[in-house]
């Protein structure tokens, strides 16, 4: 399976686009079966505390990131910047923070308090699973090794 191309559109990208689509790219290449994951989707993820939204459309061997939010979003993350982070950084368990892992838990008391609020997730939650698989800095929990 070929690395999918990640696209960084508009003239001056933010710096969270810029780390998204360097991030997304890193994964694919590093880990080219990542490009299962990509299908049709778009998710916007916003940081109001740093005053930057960012659009990622997904489709079968391509993402492209810009900046902004599109209004036909799948998907909607809003959260501080460094909670936004922290969901790159979370271990998954079938493509959704896990439970079992501290790291995890902490991503799950923000969605459950509102400090990270994921518009579209209860009508969209097999976008959500291969979005944060795609983004998850954390090998598959499949083959791990035990904790």
């Amino acid at each position: 399976m070929s690395a999918a191309r990640v696209a960084l559109e508009g003239p001056e990208p933010s710096g969270l686009a810029e780390l998204l689509a360097g991030l997304l790219e890193q994964h694919l290449a590093l880990e080219p079966e990542r490009a299962a994951h990509l299908r049709p989707s778009v998710v916007v993820l916003e940081a109001p505390d740093a005053g930057v939204a960012v659009t990622v459309r997904l489709s079968p061997g391509a993402i492209s990131v810009s900046d902004g939010v599109a209004a036909e979003a799948h998907l909607r993350v809003v959260a501080p910047a460094d909670r936004l982070l922290a969901l790159a950084g979370a271990p998954l368990r079938a493509g959704l923070p896990d439970p079992l892992h501290r790291d995890g838990r902490a991503v799950l008391a923000d969605v459950v308090t509102g400090r990270v609020r994921v518009h579209g997730m209860l009508r969209h939650p097999r976008r959500l699973a291969r979005f944060t698989s795609l983004l998850s800095v954390h090998e598959p929990i499949r083959d791990r090794p035990d904790r």
